[in-house]
């Protein structure tokens, strides 16, 4: 498998281990686009582990083939949703299996931002009480669309609109006017929440996950504007002399053990109904999920490529100037 880092554990693929001794190869790329590259250069893999929003360029090397989802154990318990994503589907039929999802959103300290308890919103960033207490991301694309949340327009993935991106670029001034600092490395946020040195800050779920093992008061919010929402799944390279092997691995790291073991250890979600079920409410409640997954989507923003990115991060740069 070519796939993103980490994911070589045991634990994530239990059926294979069992009936075939141990695992198969895992090869970890330096990134999404690493990986694409080296498919379109030939790179033997059989099969990898592409996230939906690059789904199209993985298409275009060439060598992503269609699924036999009959073959596929769980198949009928992936939520639907997530099986229609942009890309999932080519000339007809399945070319990727959901697997996982996470989302970004806020985490706070309810005990210092008490009235967002029930007022669950991206607007915390720009409350002029919390100036200079709460940080963002910092990388353009992922700035962006928070910004695009908090300035309110159509479509927080398309800054071709001239309109939209100076409308954005004003709010853009005023998010980085409040915040303390600006990062896409979750650690210092981390540390910075937990020392209440910031009240608020964007975050994935994994996130809450660590805040809450050191018995912090800290939520995930489901903001009503919605969560940006990542999924990441299987694909099969055409051609692979390992098929069968290749269906023990997708059954494998789509079984209910894996995932749920998956949602207890690194606070994603999983891809199928039957894994909630499979994980105490208490932890879900946690982990910022739900036993109802399917509500936790319903005003999910899923990523997908920016329209109009190049534009957008040069504007973030030059706002950010001083960061």
């Amino acid at each position: 498998m070519l796939g993103w880092g980490g994911y070589d554990l045991p634990q994530l693929y239990p059926q294979y281990v069992s009936k075939h001794g141990g695992l198969f190869r895992y090869e970890a790329w330096r990134s999404e686009e690493d990986g694409i590259q080296r498919l379109a250069e030939g790179y033997p893999a059989d099969v990898v582990f592409p996230c939906s929003y690059k789904l199209n360029e993985w298409h275009a090397t060439g060598r992503i083939t269609h699924l036999d989802t009959s073959r596929i154990d769980n198949w009928d318990e992936i939520l639907p949703r997530l099986k229609q994503l942009d890309g999932a589907i080519r000339d007809g039929k399945p070319v990727w299996v959901p697997i996982e999802w996470g989302q970004a959103s806020i985490v706070f300290r309810t005990d210092l931002a008490p009235e967002y308890v029930h007022n669950e919103t991206w607007s915390i960033l720009l409350d002029k009480k919390y100036t200079g207490r709460v940080a963002t991301f910092d990388r353009g694309v992922d700035i962006g669309v928070v910004a695009g949340l908090l300035a309110g327009i159509p479509d927080v993935r398309d800054y071709t609109d001239a309109e939209h991106v100076a409308k954005t670029s004003s709010t853009l001034q005023k998010l980085l006017g409040q915040v303390r600092f600006v990062s896409n490395d979750p650690a210092p946020v981390e540390r910075a929440l937990a020392a209440g040195e910031i009240v608020a800050a964007t975050a994935w779920n994994e996130s809450l996950a660590r805040l809450k093992q050191q018995d912090l008061p800290v939520k995930f919010m489901n903001p009503r504007e919605g969560a940006v929402t990542w999924v990441c799944g299987l694909s099969i390279v055409q051609g692979t002399s390992h098929l069968d092997k290749v269906y023990d691995v997708i059954n494998a790291m789509l079984s209910r053990a894996s995932r749920a073991w998956a949602i207890e250890e690194f606070g994603y979600g999983a891809a199928t109904r039957e894994a909630f079920a499979a994980v105490d409410a208490r932890l879900l409640a946690a982990r910022g999920l739900s036993k109802n997954p399917e509500k936790l989507l319903q005003g999910a923003i899923f990523q997908a490529e920016i329209r109009g990115a190049a534009a957008f991060q040069e504007l973030f740069e030059q706002a950010a100037g001083g960061f």
